[in-house]
């Protein structure tokens, strides 16, 4: 009779296990059964940032550029942002180029090309060899490896242009980013501007100024808090040029997010501008913009996670 007894538990409780697994209540592993958290990290796909410091008359930057640019056509920009970013007065550079260059080398060694994998998790100078196959295979590695690893973010974003010039002083004043000194460089600017509005009857004229406002959000999607992170974004111009494929010409300072906890939050809002060349100059074609967006660590300058803006 306890032997029946017996086994009617046993059954039973095989049955009401068998129930509670179906409805995801627990889940079997290899070492018993776990409470399964409702609240589990999301599986979020990485995209990996790339930036590429090259400069004019460099002899080796063509061949970096020929096999990055083709990556990025085949990868696309969900899993693969290039931007390239040039340096030392070669006419395309700025002072936020040079200024990010030095603050990721420091008293390193200087020379380009010089590629950066998500920040400085992976740093590639000159070139692997002198092969453009296995120079293209050395930077698709890199890359690879970078978009198995899981993201510890989500990032979101939106942009909403604006045809006419914000007013004075729309733009945000943040903690100054390591990337330079930006508000002298626009006061310069603008009394250049002023003075290049003078029409031959003394009369202003308005140049073209494309103001774009971005907007969006960091989540982490981790178990683990997460500080010394970042937030900032790049607006890059494309030429028909080598070298002038998504080339930086405004990098936004940086704005820190506190630490962030499992789930929690960080708002976040950027107004670039940037002027447009004039219509007869590019025989009546808009100029085509990039936005990227990204999250990096202030301490380790690592990357975590880079948005392309559509």
């Amino acid at each position: 009779m306890k032997v029946k007894e017996n086994i009617s538990v046993s059954v039973f409780s095989i049955i009401l296990l068998l129930v509670l697994t179906g409805n995801g209540i627990f889940t079997i592993g290899t070492l018993g059964v776990f409470a399964q958290n409702a609240d589990s990290p999301k599986n979020v796909p990485r995209t990996v940032l790339v930036e590429l410091f090259i400069r004019g008359g460099c002899l080796t930057c063509p061949t970096a550029e020929f096999c990055l640019e083709d990556l990025a056509w085949e990868y696309g920009t969900s899993k693969f942002i290039l931007v390239q970013e040039h340096l030392w007065g070669d006419g395309y550079d700025t002072t936020e180029t040079n200024a990010r260059y030095n603050w990721y080398v420091g008293d390193s060694k200087k020379g380009t090309p010089d590629v950066f994998i998500n920040g400085l998790t992976k740093r590639l100078q000159g070139l692997a060899c002198d092969c453009v196959e296995g120079n293209y295979e050395c930077y698709k590695d890199a890359i690879d490896e970078e978009l198995t690893r899981p993201s510890l973010l989500e990032l979101s974003a939106i942009k909403t242009p604006h045809p006419n010039p914000l007013p004075q002083g729309e733009r945000e004043e943040k903690e100054e980013s390591p990337q330079g000194e930006r508000e002298k460089e626009r006061e310069d600017n603008q009394v250049v501007e002023e003075a290049k509005g003078e029409g031959k009857e003394g009369e202003l004229v308005e140049e073209k100024v494309l103001n774009i406002i971005i907007e969006g959000t960091v989540k982490n999607i981790s178990d683990i808090p997460l500080k010394d992170l970042a937030v900032c974004g790049m607006l890059g111009k494309e030429g028909d040029a080598s070298g002038l494929y998504n080339y930086i010409q405004d990098i936004f300072p940086f704005q820190n997010i506190p630490t962030l906890l499992p789930g929690g939050t960080f708002s976040f809002k950027f107004v670039p501008e940037i002027s447009l060349a004039p219509e007869s100059e590019i025989d009546g074609e808009e100029d085509v913009l990039h936005l990227v967006i990204f999250v990096q660590n202030l301490k380790t300058k690592e990357v975590l996670q880079a948005l392309y803006i559509e």
